[in-house]
């Protein structure tokens, strides 16, 4: 029975992280292209899905939690839970949540940090174009001078 339920929480987590990595794939990818260039944004999209696969699989898969399941050691006194059907359910509710909390995590750091990227490249663009802008107005200027 433990091995069914194990079997059910990596299905769940597994399968929960493959739909939020197909969820998030366009805008994952948009943000990426306008930060990164589209050399760029392919292979670091390949490393995000990779990175929330990681997440919620280790995230969704307790393994602290299914050790209530496993016999005690030789010694300790703390016995093991049955495998109940409301506790099967309570075990995919809680692989369910957790996959995607810890899902979360990953997906807001990757936005913090693309939210970043962005504003510093708005920046440096502004810059760039009140250079240009102040170059452009003292070559007018030196040529009025001239004539």
């Amino acid at each position: 029975m433990f091995f069914a339920l194990f079997g059910a929480i990596v299905v769940v987590s597994l399968a929960t992280s493959i739909a939020v990595v197909r969820f998030f794939d366009p805008a994952v990818y948009k943000i990426l292209q306008r930060t990164l260039g589209q050399d760029l944004a392919d292979a670091w999209r390949r490393y995000v899905s990779f990175a929330i696969l990681v997440a919620g699989i280790s995230g969704g898969v307790r393994t602290w939690n299914l050790e209530q399941y496993l016999p005690p050691a030789p010694g300790k006194g703390a016995g093991q839970l049955d495998l109940t059907g409301p506790r099967w359910l309570l075990e995919m509710w809680s692989t369910l949540t957790e996959t995607l909390r810890s899902i979360a995590l990953v997906m807001l750091l990757f936005f913090l940090c693309s939210m970043m990227a962005y504003v510093i490249a708005r920046a440096l663009e502004v810059r760039r174009r009140k250079e240009m802008a102040l170059e452009t107005s003292e070559d007018s200027a030196s040529g009025q001078e001239q004539a």
